[in-house]
């Protein structure tokens, strides 16, 4: 039984620091919506389609693909990788890039 304990302990660091991750990085978006008047019509997080940021997205950011709604009414869509280059979600960081 003993051998399992660290192994065990492993997992549960992973997964809460995936869960972790994952809870952040949906605050940096909704706090950059907010930021930009925006209401989020929908969201999806893009794992291997990272749209314009394909080639420049670390493993620690996370990239969505997001639906808003401006203060004037109107509706975009387009890109917002969310952490730094670095300090991946440890930085409140938000960048956009929207769709033509």
């Amino acid at each position: 039984m003993e051998e399992y304990i660290v192994p065990v302990i492993i997992i549960f660091a992973v997964v809460a620091m995936m869960v972790w991750k994952f809870s952040r990085s949906r605050r940096i978006l909704e706090s950059w919506a907010a930021e930009n008047s925006y209401h989020i019509l929908s969201s999806k997080m893009r794992w291997f389609r990272k749209g314009p940021f394909l080639w420049t997205t670390s493993k620690n950011q996370i990239v969505y693909y997001v639906t808003v709604r401006t203060h004037d009414g109107m509706v975009k869509q387009g890109w917002v990788r969310c952490g730094g280059w670095w300090g991946g979600v440890f930085k409140s960081k938000a960048e956009a890039r929207w769709d033509e």
